[in-house]
């Protein structure tokens, strides 16, 4: 969706009338591309480590722990919020609405070309014989639902719908949501999310025993890792609210720290499992997620910062939407062809991902700038003189 600079001044919260916004052809911050690189390998890592043979215990252990899928989807989760948030609230406060059917037809082109080109495989496979899929599988994954209905059968090959899932929902109720309230209401409501996120988790596993198995995948029980990067986004555009975090962010112990609890919550999980994580698990996961993009939005220029800004890693960041799709047909055991055998099942991976990249998201990305309403003479443009009255906050829009 391009990328968008916006710089705030001495005026009320969430008010454009003095402020200069800047939006279309500012350069991208690739700082969260590189997010979405190691969110992704963490997932291919989890999943590969699975179809590799002849290794030691301790080895399998240490892959397990490195690939923890878990963080990298909550991460992929919080980046989500965030970039879609961004994009809603500079919309509304740039032309004073919010255009819903715009907005989903931005995302459509999005997410749709490579999703249904993996469902339309995945289909063509399952009537071949070559893997196993029923009516409820596909169907259930091909209008994002798959994570509200129950199945005694997990299938592999449908089965990373369920965070696609998530956030097919989440867009579907957020932007109506916020084009109703607004930013300033809106930050309140994603707080609220936030908050009780953990006691509607405790909630849900009590109160419906029959959904256990789903806990962790419900748009309910997982809203708060998708609101916590729009309450950041929020945040962003609040001065006084920015100030406060652009301070808080500041020091290189932010991500040691978040990286060092990041690295004890995937310990706990895998010795305390659902009692953690339901609890206070996921709430202290999205916290620190939210804490270290902060910190390497506002400070790119950081060690961290250098390294997500790597060519490599920002390209991996790029490709991350098609690779977290096709891997699901490679990093398994339950494809039996070479392409399923490490280490051709990952360079698999990265092949089927590339070109569905460069065949189709990409072609369908420059279509749907046709539906963006936001322009550059959509907003005011009087720009305060004060240097020391204004501060600029990059944002990458290109969810």
């Amino acid at each position: 969706m391009g990328s968008v600079s916006f710089q705030h001044c001495k005026t009320p919260a969430f008010s454009m009338d003095k402020c200069k916004v800047n939006i279309g052809s500012a350069s991208r911050l690739p700082s969260l591309d590189g997010l979405r690189a190691v969110s992704i390998c963490m997932v291919v890592i989890g999943h590969c480590s699975k179809t590799i043979t002849g290794l030691s215990n301790s080895a399998y252990m240490f892959l397990g722990f490195v690939g923890a899928g878990r963080l990298g989807v909550s991460i992929f989760f919080v980046i989500s919020g965030f970039l879609i948030t961004t994009l809603l609230v500079r919309e509304q406060l740039s032309t004073h609405t919010i255009s819903l059917k715009d907005f989903y037809i931005r995302r459509a082109f999005r997410i749709f070309p490579g999703f249904y080109a993996y469902w339309l495989v995945a289909f063509v496979l399952a009537l071949l014989g070559y893997i196993h899929l029923s009516r409820s599988d596909l169907i259930s994954a091909a209008i994002y639902i798959w994570n509200y209905v129950p199945r005694n059968v997990d299938t592999w090959f449908l089965g990373h719908t369920w965070s696609l899932s998530v956030e097919e929902q989440f867009y579907l109720l957020w932007p109506f949501i916020l084009k109703l309230s607004g930013p300033k209401r809106g930050t309140w409501a994603a707080l609220a999310v936030v908050v009780t996120a953990p006691f509607i988790r405790l909630g849900s596993y009590f109160l419906l025993p029959s959904a256990r198995p789903r806990i962790g995948m419900m748009l309910h029980t997982r809203a708060d890792s998708l609101m916590i990067g729009a309450l950041l986004a929020l945040i962003c555009f609040n001065e006084d609210h920015l100030h406060i975090l652009k301070r808080s962010v500041s020091s290189w112990l932010i991500p040691v720290v978040s990286l060092c609890i990041l690295v004890i919550d995937t310990s706990l999980t895998m010795h305390f499992k659902g009692g953690y994580v339901l609890s206070i698990g996921y709430s202290l996961q999205n916290l620190m997620i939210a804490m270290l993009m902060a910190h390497v939005v506002l400070y790119d220029k950081t060690i961290l910062g250098r390294i997500l800004n790597c060519p490599a890693v920002v390209h991996v960041g790029l490709i991350s939407y098609s690779l977290y799709l096709w891997q699901q047909l490679f990093l398994t055991t339950s494809n039996t062809t070479f392409s399923g055998f490490f280490p051709w099942n990952v360079v698999c991976a990265f092949a089927a991902a590339e070109l569905s990249y460069y065949m189709l998201e990409k072609p369908f990305l420059r279509w749907r700038k046709r539906f963006s309403n936001v322009q550059d003479n959509a907003a005011p443009r009087q720009q305060v003189a004060s240097e020391r009255g204004m501060e600029h906050f990059a944002a990458s829009a290109s969810a």
